[in-house]
């Protein structure tokens, strides 16, 4: 079903990875997203893994997933008659999003200045790795150095040994979803003064508002966070908590305060198995826990919390994911199973709301299980709004419909190199 929140709205989408996420969530809104693309189509579509292992423009999964909705054009910005098609479509546009490096449209003519000229109602929003001035305005950046840069790495991995890159590259992700949020906060107010703004985005920053609490940190405790790995420095200074299972993992912690009747309920069933020593029943075992939160810091009280890590531990090894699952809602325990992707496919949960929804890709002749909608809205739904577009699929469909354009002038601009 068609979305109708976007209804009428026009995008231009002119990036690569670091801004496909802004588009993909306005065509989900069911704005009309045109996905601009060098005749040699976009970098996306070289982005690994591919449909059935083979490399082809069409098969890259990370395109068919970000650019699902969208559809397609070849236009060659470095041929004079490409840039005058791009002003013509942004005459036609309501928005236009962008990655490219500082200054080169304004080099080849097509600056926010100048296409705001053309329409000043266009709410043009750029993404960059560092905004659009400082001293490292034009620095470039890997999703790394973003990760690096806006300090999220300092926290990521174990203690005492170097930081860890974020496994799935996801810093452009957050960029482009607050590319999207301020557009439609330009939007609103666009409705109310007719005019459009440029937006720029700032990656790093982007990386920095992950941070949440711990920019407060210093100032409120006079400390930094640091690498705790699957630790927490929260009880006796390095605390356990993930735990291995018979069939992956299962965050879980043990401590006094709000988690103690949480503590005492794994204890009690692993008495109930068989499974918990004598020393970790008997009467006033634990002294280090209590309901108030207090903790004892004590070498045998740290020692007694080391050890009881370890049995839990041990039991956790004998249970599967579902079988601690059941028992965490059963005993109300402070727990939850670390979900791989295979998981999260089958979560009961994420079906029952119909999170993932399944895609016809006729040009594939295939089709896709996608992410649905990000949000649940009554009366406008929104969510994928078709399948990922093949390179310059809509060619004639926008330059013969949209601006008018004959056959005839279409193909002598594709022999020209324009399109």
């Amino acid at each position: 079903m068609r979305s109708e929140l976007l209804k009428g709205v026009r995008m231009l989408d002119l990036t690569d990875e670091k801004g496909a996420l802004c588009g993909k969530m306005f065509a989900d809104m069911g704005a009309d997203v045109i996905k601009v693309e060098p005749p040699q189509g976009c970098a996306t579509r070289k982005i690994p893994p591919f449909l059935d292992d083979e490399p082809e423009l069409d098969h890259s999964l990370h395109f068919l997933a970000y650019q699902a909705g969208k559809r397609s054009i070849t236009l060659n910005l470095e041929s004079a008659d490409g840039r005058e098609l791009l002003k013509e479509l942004v005459q036609r546009a309501d928005f236009l999003v962008e990655a490219f490096p500082l200054g080169h449209l304004e080099s080849i003519g097509l600056g926010y200045e100048r296409l705001a000229k053309l329409n000043p109602r266009l709410i043009h929003a750029t993404l960059t790795p560092f905004g659009d001035r400082g001293p490292g305005k034009d620095y470039k950046a890997a999703d790394i150095v973003s990760w690096a840069s806006g300090g999220a790495m300092f926290l990521m991995g174990e203690p005492g040994k170097p930081p860890v890159q974020m496994s799935v590259p996801q810093a452009w992700l957050h960029a482009g979803a607050e590319a999207a949020v301020a557009s439609m906060i330009a939007y609103y107010a666009r409705q109310a003064d007719g005019v459009g703004q440029h937006i720029v985005v700032n990656a790093q920053a982007c990386g920095v508002w992950t941070l949440m609490n711990e920019q407060a940190m210093p100032l409120l405790h006079g400390d930094y966070l640091r690498r705790s790995g699957v630790f927490t420095g929260a009880i006796g200074g390095r605390r356990k908590t993930v735990y291995q299972c018979k069939d992956g993992h299962i965050s879980f912690l043990i401590a006094g305060g709000a988690y103690f009747n949480s503590t005492k309920a794994v204890i009690a069933w692993m008495k109930e198995e068989d499974a918990a020593p004598e020393w970790l029943t008997r009467e006033g075992g634990l002294k280090s826990l209590t309901p108030s939160g207090f903790m004892s810091t004590t070498a045998a009280d740290l020692k007694e919390l080391d050890d009881t890590e370890e049995v839990i531990q041990r039991f956790f090894m004998t249970k599967t994911k579902k079988e601690l699952w059941q028992n965490i809602l059963k005993r109300r325990l402070f727990g939850a199973p670390v979900a791989n992707a295979a998981d999260i496919a089958e979560d009961p949960q994420l079906k029952s709301r119909e999170y993932f929804v399944t895609v016809d890709h006729a040009g594939l002749g295939r089709k896709f299980t996608l992410p649905g909608a990000f949000a649940k809205m009554s009366e406008t739904p929104v969510g994928p709004q078709g399948a990922a577009p093949q390179l310059g699929e809509h060619n004639h469909e926008i330059y013969g419909g949209l601006l008018g354009l004959s056959n005839q002038e279409i193909v002598a601009l594709r022999a020209a190199g324009a399109i």
